[in-house]
């Protein structure tokens, strides 16, 4: 019978960087960053915020704009000329204007640098958050496939079983026909065997499962049988990195945008400096005020806030207490970590126990199947005798590849919370 995951736990020698997944496993979670569309569209946000950090070093940039405008004016004032029929008229009811307009930011105190460094800090979180999910995603896959290895040796199992009370059956049916045993023994035997036939089909039924969650994941069906014999070295509870946890990393990156949000809250307070003029054809120009002539404007101007309503202080104080937020749910996490780690250590270190336990215990039930065997057939225990040495042997191998299975588990686990990549 296959073994499944066997996990070396050299804790003093060996660090997780050195863990070697197997082949297929790295291939699939690969075919699953190609494939996951939660992946693809935080891959395609990453590009949206580019263009944001773009559009805020934009800011910078002169904006220049064509202007045209018509208007009409009713009633035109009109000044009249004592002793003469002649109406001044200082402005023309038909007003036109044609031109180009230029605005240039000149100097701002760090105004627009703070929104370009909050457009960064927001993409590198965003980053951050895609390597997070595929992370999450890669240890999805890795579950799925301890899973599926754990089924397949527990089908295994019921089949080995099935053939082992196949071949007894035909034993019973022999020594019935020679007087040697009873219809109730042959009974028994068929009523275990279509149990252990039915919890095959339960076994099938979940792997298919499974089988179906792989192909969601990664894109592509399971080809071949997954080899379950390969074995890796997890880290011990001082080898557990915070700073290699990818929560970790998304939550730092959450702070650094906060602060960020305290400097740009800030920078509300300084003035602007703008550069601004324009040029074109308008009327409205003494002494001929309806005909369109050239013209042009230059100049500066200072933008100052002065009061808003409190509206500015009150963002800095909520981008402040954003920053304290950030802070305390980093830390919320790094203590999550520890205490998963403390107990997935603990499980570990149970799992161990437990499968020397079931390995001594499956070698005794296999002897003590093959003396029940060789005495049923001389006639020297009975056929109850012989039914507890099969149970006996069926619940220590399904032991050992449940605890084979924990153990991989939580191993697997403790690799993530160490933030460790296995598929590179």
């Amino acid at each position: 019978m296959k073994k499944i995951f066997l996990i070396i736990l050299t804790i003093s020698t060996v660090k997780a960087s050195a863990q070697q997944a197997p082949e297929d496993l790295r291939s699939m979670v690969k075919h699953s960053f190609d494939h996951f569309s939660e992946i693809k569209a935080m891959e395609t946000q990453q590009r949206i915020a580019a263009d944001r950090t773009v559009m805020a070093k934009a800011n910078r940039l002169p904006e220049v704009n064509g202007v045209a405008s018509y208007t009409h004016l009713y009633p035109v004032p009109k000044i009249a000329l004592p002793g003469s029929d002649f109406a001044f008229q200082p402005v023309p009811a038909e007003n036109v204007n044609a031109g180009v307009e230029a605005r240039q930011l000149l100097l701002d105190f760090g105004k627009s640098g703070s929104q370009i460094k909050q457009s960064r800090a927001q993409a590198s979180l965003l980053g951050t958050q895609t390597a997070e999910a595929r992370e999450k995603l890669a240890y999805q896959v890795a579950d799925v496939y301890l899973a599926i290895a754990f089924l397949q040796d527990n089908i295994n199992v019921q089949d080995a079983n099935i053939k082992l009370l196949e071949e007894t059956e035909k034993m019973v049916e022999n020594k019935l026909k020679h007087g040697d045993a009873i219809d109730l023994d042959l009974l028994n035997t068929r009523v275990k065997l279509e149990t252990y036939r039915n919890r095959k089909v339960d076994f099938q039924n979940s792997l298919q499962k499974q089988l179906a969650n792989l192909e969601y994941l990664t894109g592509e069906p399971l080809k071949d049988t997954i080899r379950s014999n390969f074995s890796w070295p997890v880290p011990s509870l001082q080898d557990v990195s915070f700073e290699g946890n990818s929560a970790v990393k998304t939550a730092v990156e959450k702070e650094r945008v906060a602060e960020v949000g305290v400097e740009l809250a800030k920078s509300q307070y300084k003035p602007s400096l703008f550069a601004e003029a324009g040029t074109g054809y308008k009327n409205g120009f003494l002494p001929d005020v309806t005909t369109p002539k050239f013209n042009y404007n230059a100049g500066v101007s200072l933008s100052v806030p002065i009061f808003h309503g409190k509206k500015l202080r009150t963002q800095e104080h909520i981008a402040a207490t954003e920053v304290e937020v950030a802070k305390w749910n980093t830390q919320g996490i790094k203590d999550n970590i520890k205490k998963e780690a403390a107990q997935q250590q603990s499980d570990i270190a149970a799992s161990r126990e437990r499968l020397q336990t079931a390995e001594t215990l499956l070698q005794q039930a296999n002897r003590a199947l093959m003396l029940a065997q060789s005495r049923y057939k001389n006639g020297v225990i009975t056929y109850l005798d012989l039914q507890n040495a099969q149970t006996s042997l069926l619940e220590a191998e399904i032991s050992k590849i449940q605890y084979q299975y924990q153990l991989s588990v939580s191993s697997l686990a403790l690799l993530q919370l160490n933030g460790n990549e296995f598929w590179k």
